[in-house]
């Protein structure tokens, strides 16, 4: 069993929170607001995209081998 990364989990959930309170903003009809959500969209799907990477064994069986390891 892995080790959750509750940070990483809370960034998600804080960033997924952010970018919702700003899409209300935006159907309020405040055009600025776009700016803060696609922020917080990106900081969202970027720690998605780090934690499933970080579940993801060394080796996962790909044809190409991961790029910066040992023997790259």
């Amino acid at each position: 069993m892995r080790k959750v990364r509750w940070a990483s989990v809370w960034t998600v959930v804080g960033a997924c929170v952010v970018a919702l309170a700003m899409l209300w903003v935006v159907l309020r009809g405040r055009v600025w607001a776009w700016i803060p959500f696609f922020l917080a969209a990106g900081v969202a799907v970027r720690e998605i995209r780090y934690l499933q990477r970080s579940r993801r064994p060394a080796d996962a069986g790909f044809d190409e081998r991961r790029r910066g390891g040992p023997d790259a």
